[in-house]
């Protein structure tokens, strides 16, 4: 690293701006409502990845008949997990990729996003950031982080209120 930076993070991310690879093969078995039971997307490390990511989970547990009132925390959740993959595992790394798994299993939605970095905590920006993990935690009924020298996975579980 040179002044606080990663050596390269300046040359543009042949990925960024494409939206993320959401695996049509990894939906599993239809669930309720006629839905895949599973969701696989791979995203680059790349901020601007998030917002199509949530949209693509969203569709996915709308169309499996989650409840809104579950997919809006479960969003804000897998977002904040992804966010401080590409911020912490990564440091914006071209070429690096976050993935996000979700299946649904009676009444309970089970979501991993994986990284392949090596943890770092980022520059403190004040009082107004490092709550990430805190709201994982209140908002989801489980929430682990397991971080190795090979990456990090973070473990989400939501015990669906409802389905429609």
């Amino acid at each position: 690293m040179a002044g606080g930076r990663d050596v390269g993070a300046d040359r543009p991310d042949p990925t960024a701006g494409t939206a993320p690879h959401v695996d049509p093969a990894a939906r599993g078995g239809p669930a309720e409502g006629g839905a895949p039971s599973a969701f696989r997307a791979a995203l680059a490390a790349d901020p601007t990845q998030l917002s199509p990511t949530r949209e693509a989970l969203r569709a996915w547990l709308t169309g499996a008949g989650v409840d809104e009132a579950d997919v809006e925390v479960v969003l804000i959740a897998v977002g904040e997990a992804c966010a401080n993959a590409i911020e912490h595992g990564y440091r914006f790394a071209p070429g690096a990729r976050v993935t996000v798994s979700a299946r649904l299993r009676a009444g309970r939605l089970e979501v991993e996003i994986r990284d392949t970095g090596g943890w770092r905590e980022g520059p403190s920006q004040g009082r107004d950031r490092g709550r990430g993990r805190l709201i994982m935690a209140r908002l989801m009924d489980e929430a682990e982080l397991d971080g190795t020298p090979d990456g990090t996975t973070v473990r989400l579980v939501k015990h669906l209120s409802g389905r429609r």
